[in-house]
């Protein structure tokens, strides 16, 4: 099992980040999410592995409400797959926003991402909703779109 520790993103890892998300997403983010994202101080994490000095093996990005956390992105490098990085980094938000206060984290999944979803049902998250034509469907086409499954964990 790889073994990797949560380091906040800077503006300066966004060349690993975005290498990371393109290759991880149909529709990546740009680089302005990210920059956005950081701005507003969201919880934007990097996963590193901690047999290699520095080597980005992915992110995640939460957006802290009032009670809630809703999980914006989360991105496994193609190579680090099958590894529950994914997994674990998942239980340790969970945790942490546990540990903070919060009741809750809620997210969007496409209907396609079948692992996704089924991931996110294995960790305990429920079907709450769907967002019809949420995502467009391929290269940011906005003629077409596909649905986002929203998904929510309550946390204790």
């Amino acid at each position: 099992m790889m073994n990797f520790r949560f380091e906040v993103m800077q503006t300066t890892d966004l060349d690993s980040v975005m290498a990371i998300e393109e290759l991880s997403q149909s529709n990546p983010w740009t680089k302005k999410n990210f920059i956005d994202c950081i701005n507003e101080k969201y919880w934007n994490y990097l996963l590193v592995g901690e047999d290699n000095q520095h080597q980005v093996l992915g992110h995640c990005i939460l957006m802290p409400g009032v009670d809630e956390l809703h999980l914006l992105n989360i991105s496994i490098d193609p190579q680090f797959r099958r590894n529950h990085i994914a997994w674990r980094a998942l239980l340790a938000i969970e945790k942490t926003g546990n540990d903070n206060g919060y009741a809750k984290i809620l997210l969007e999944v496409r209907r396609s991402n079948i692992a996704a979803v089924a991931l996110y049902e294995k960790l305990g998250y429920l079907l709450i909703g769907a967002r019809k034509g949420y995502y467009p469907k391929k290269d940011h086409d906005q003629s077409q779109r596909e649905d986002a499954l929203v998904m929510e964990k309550i946390l204790n």
